[in-house]
């Protein structure tokens, strides 16, 4: 398997129902266009807690920025990483996410109006 593509979900001036846009999160990680007015959505139904990293590619004075990891709670974890900056743009301009483990895990790319 490839990392696979996620499709930015609109969010909709009169609010989005959320509990229709998730995905199941994948061993080979999920990849997204990117937009600083995209964030990512991960709920974690899983007894233990999860982690997801989001990858960047960029470099400081010759040296690599570490990637950066996000705990997702176990059982009802529900968290909104904030909007992406340039920097975790890959070079096919889209933004890599990877996870320790998909288990429980469920993810959607949020995209707010312009």
């Amino acid at each position: 398997m490839a990392r696979t593509d996620l499709n930015a979900v609109p969010v909709p001036r009169g609010g989005l129902d959320l509990t229709a846009a998730l995905t199941p999160a994948i061993v080979d990680g999920h990849m997204f266009v990117h937009s600083e007015r995209r964030m990512l959505r991960v709920k974690n139904t899983n007894a233990a807690a999860r982690t997801v990293t989001v990858q960047i590619p960029a470099t400081v004075d010759g040296q690599d920025i570490v990637d950066r990891p996000y705990v997702i709670p176990p059982t009802t974890g529900d968290v909104l990483i904030p909007a992406f900056r340039a920097v975790y743009r890959q070079a096919n301009g889209k933004v890599y996410i990877d996870y320790d483990n998909p288990a429980g895990l469920s993810v959607a790319v949020l995209e707010l109006p312009a």
